[in-house]
């Protein structure tokens, strides 16, 4: 018997489609309980009977399911994350790396997990810490933490630590710390490599740096990446796309990974470079110059 919580899109019809037709056919075989899991941003639990507002905890759960795209995946992936238990998404977005599954194939992948017929896949998670008033916040990131500019046309500068020692001084934009994970999110649009998910990195890129030095800095984990805030203008901390802190001089950051990682379910074999393939559309056949035929 067992619970799966599920988190939708909040604006995408299709996700309370496939939602209610996962319900019928989890019910149908014997599964507890179907319970809808509130997104980071959403107050509402779906119970079947009432609504009613989140509390600081979700619903207990055995696995957590996304219906939607990258975005409503890291919701679910947090859900999941605080509970340790695994998250399956179901794509209703543009690119996918997350959701593994497409709609169609939803009702055959809630059959192998009710069948027990998967595996799991560990990624890492980062933690960013930083001071608020006279205690430490910290924020789980599983894409990326980025510390960025405020004001257009200016350069944040300040500091960079590993591993507690000094290492060089930036000025850029902003700098992006990636887990492998959210090597191909916002890291990628910075010309940052590609890193295979499975493995246990902490990626540092700079955006627009103004400086001879602008390359990418694949770290070990036990490698914790400091930013001092040392001259204006203000910085903005993002993780995972959402603004959770503003940096004002001489603010710092610190993020390193988090002791326990996420983790997603997998039913079908796909390697990771197969699904890049596909979604930069590597299969096609390409000319002498570069560009796709046909399109």
């Amino acid at each position: 018997m067992m619970t799966l919580g599920f988190v939708l899109h909040p604006a995408h019809s299709e996700s309370t489609t496939l939602f209610l037709e996962a319900k019928n056919y989890l019910e149908a075989n014997g599964c507890q309980s179907v319970q809808l899991l509130a997104e980071e941003k959403s107050t509402s639990i779906w119970t079947g009977e009432h609504h009613w507002q989140a509390g600081p905890d979700d619903p207990v759960v055995d696995a957590v399911v996304c219906l939607g795209g990258d975005g409503t995946m890291l919701r679910a992936m947090a859900s999941a994350h605080r509970q340790g238990v695994p998250a399956l998404g179901v794509n209703l977005g543009q690119l996918g790396y997350l959701t593994e599954v497409e709609p169609a194939d939803m009702i055959t992948a809630l059959g192998s997990i009710l069948a027990g017929e998967f595996s799991v896949e560990e990624r890492l998670a980062l933690v960013a810490r930083f001071q608020v008033g006279d205690g430490i916040q910290s924020v789980i990131a599983f894409n990326e933490v980025v510390v960025e500019r405020q004001v257009s046309g200016h350069v944040i500068r300040g500091d960079v630590s590993l591993g507690g020692q000094r290492f060089l001084r930036y000025e850029a934009d902003g700098l992006i710390i990636a887990t492998p994970t959210g090597s191909t999110a916002y890291n990628l649009s910075a010309r940052g490599p590609i890193v295979a998910p499975q493995l246990q990195a902490i990626i540092l890129t700079p955006l627009s740096p103004h400086m001879l030095f602008d390359r990418s800095l694949v770290l070990a984990i036990d490698q914790e990446v400091g930013f001092h805030l040392d001259r204006g203008p203000n910085a903005s901390v993002m993780v995972d796309g959402q603004v959770v802190h503003s940096l004002m001089p001489p603010d710092s950051v610190t993020i390193s990974a988090h002791p326990k990682p996420v983790r997603l379910i997998r039913v079908a074999d796909v390697p990771f470079y197969d699904i890049v393939k596909r979604k930069f559309r590597l299969n096609e056949p390409q000319s002498s110059a570069g560009e796709t035929y046909g399109a």
